[in-house]
């Protein structure tokens, strides 16, 4: 196998970094960024001191994109992919995007550590961060546009697609935020509800004469 001699000598490094970022992502989400030492990274992760970390990671902020760019990952494996599933219509997939959203931040069991709690914890932490974040919703605006424009027999006439994927996005972002403090499940559900009951609303309506 022309992997097999690299790959065994590189899975076990690429096994420990990714014990070394699942335990910063959980700790980050539950303290934050600037309350989250490397010290605290070594002690949950069982790496046997600093020299030990720092094989893998050049500093915390290096820890920290690599953070930010695996939890954003593992969202894009399970949302983004519903955004082009081409078996379920535009619309219907926007509503399992916003539902699967919803659950990947409610999910508190196990490895639970939802995007939307990182992003709300180390934005403002460091510019490389803010940029990183901003990327990725920058990514899902788009593929929400993509979506809409695909929609676009099922929408009203004059439906700004650019606009209304901003709104669903910056909607989403606040409610995550808004979960991560307040920790109260009925709201974001409610929320999400209403979201999906806004972008209906942009419908055509059976029997509309625009429809051709």
């Amino acid at each position: 196998m022309p992997f097999g001699l690299s790959g065994t000598k590189f899975s076990p490094v690429r096994s420990r970094k990714r014990q070394i970022v699942d335990a910063a992502a959980d700790l980050i989400s539950a303290r934050g960024y600037a309350e989250t030492s490397i010290d605290d990274v070594i002690g949950e992760s069982g790496l046997s001191g600093k020299s030990h970390f720092y094989h893998y990671f050049k500093s915390k902020e290096e820890l920290g994109v690599e953070v930010l760019e695996r939890e954003a990952e593992l969202f894009a494996e399970r949302g983004l992919a519903i955004l082009r599933e081409p078996m379920i219509a535009p619309l219907d997939r926007l509503a399992l995007f916003i539902d699967t959203l919803v659950a990947t931040q409610l999910d508190r069991h196990g490895r639970g550590v939802a995007f939307g709690n990182l992003a709300s914890k180390m934005a403002h932490a460091n510019e490389e961060f803010r940029k990183r974040i901003e990327s990725v919703f920058d990514r899902w605006a788009r593929q929400i546009r993509s979506l809409l424009r695909e929609a676009h027999d099922e929408l009203r006439e004059g439906v700004d697609a650019a606009r209304l994927a901003r709104f669903v996005i910056a909607t989403l972002e606040g409610a995550l935020l808004m979960s991560r403090v307040t920790r109260d499940r009925a709201a974001l559900l409610g929320i999400a509800t209403d979201l999906k009951r806004f972008v209906s609303a942009h419908r055509r309506e059976v029997g509309d004469g625009s429809v051709r």
